[in-house]
């Protein structure tokens, strides 16, 4: 069966439910689109659809059918993307879910670059925590994310790009030396705000508070006596900010993740992958933070 058009009346029908609204979908007579997918199934030589009053209902082999279906028409959606590639020119679209600790740090200049050296694609950068960026995955609202390992991997594949350091994020009039480590342990009436879903286990704080939000956790913590913990890369850009305190956490050591997620039923568009690398490449060059003054020596680099 090589007509494409074939493949995609039956996931009309399918999405649809029903032949008549797949057929106003699509722009073809009813009793034509009955044929073709009559057709399918006898060249197939299993039955899709169970027929009844209310429309048609998708068998086993209809649902495999349909996966089946959807890879090959979104692998014929980036075809035309990838031939560009070989002529120098990259075109199409990507859209990206990526974590707020990348967007507050190494994304900006990122897009700087990315739109000025391809101008033909169309980029949508979507922020969120892991689990959400996950979901949308899987659910194909965005092509990758960019985040921590998710609670859930089925369905997923994923690669790590960084494992980075966390640090300690206080108001700069803390009394805390700028860049000087730290022991979380030994710190009296320590108050952390944390994301809901990342108390850690490796240490006690005096008291936490819950912000899903790194804008607003870093903005009250900007304006109070309460700390949090973030990873490095997350705050380059205010290595040399008035408001923050930053403190290297040197017992317990603490890290975090960073991976690429993907949905293995799809083809990475030549686009996406320029992007990821170039995301990665400024991940991997980002400053390395200060050493606390007087101190001498370097600091270490945010990310591995």
């Amino acid at each position: 069966m090589v007509d494409i058009r074939k493949f995609r009346f039956f996931v009309a029908v399918y999405e649809a439910g029903s032949i008549t609204r797949a057929a106003e979908r699509e722009h073809i007579a009813q009793p034509a689109l009955t044929v073709h997918i009559q057709q399918i199934e006898d060249e197939l030589k299993a039955k899709l659809f169970e027929r009844s009053a209310q429309g048609v209902i998708p068998t086993p082999a209809g649902r495999h059918f349909y996966g089946i279906c959807q890879d090959l028409l979104r692998r014929l959606e980036t075809v035309g993307e990838e031939m560009q590639a070989f002529s120098g020119e990259v075109a199409g679209s990507i859209a990206a879910g990526i974590m707020p600790s990348i967007c507050h740090g190494p994304l900006a200049p990122v897009l700087a670059r990315y739109t000025a050296t391809y101008p033909n694609v169309a980029v949508r950068i979507v922020e969120g925590l892991s689990g959400t960026l996950a979901e949308w995955v899987l659910s194909d609202t965005v092509d990758f994310a960019i985040c921590n390992r998710p609670a859930g991997t089925v369905g997923l594949s994923l690669r790590l790009l960084v494992t980075d350091r966390l640090v300690l994020v206080s108001a700069r009039n803390s009394g805390r030396m700028p860049f000087a480590p730290c022991r979380l342990g030994e710190i009296a009436d320590l108050k952390l705000v944390l994301p809901s879903h990342n108390h850690r286990g490796d240490f006690r704080p005096v008291t936490t508070l819950e912000i899903d939000g790194q804008s607003a956790t870093l903005q009250f913590v900007a304006h109070s006596d309460w700390s949090t913990i973030l990873p490095t890369l997350a705050l380059i850009n205010e290595f040399d900010s008035p408001r923050f305190t930053i403190s290297p956490i040197e017992e317990p050591a603490l890290s975090t993740e960073i991976y690429e997620l993907r949905s293995p039923r799809h083809t990475p568009s030549v686009a996406s992958e320029r992007f990821i690398a170039m995301l990665e490449a400024q991940i991997r060059a980002a400053p390395a933070l200060p050493a606390a003054p007087g101190t001498g020596g370097s600091g270490h680099r945010p990310a591995q």
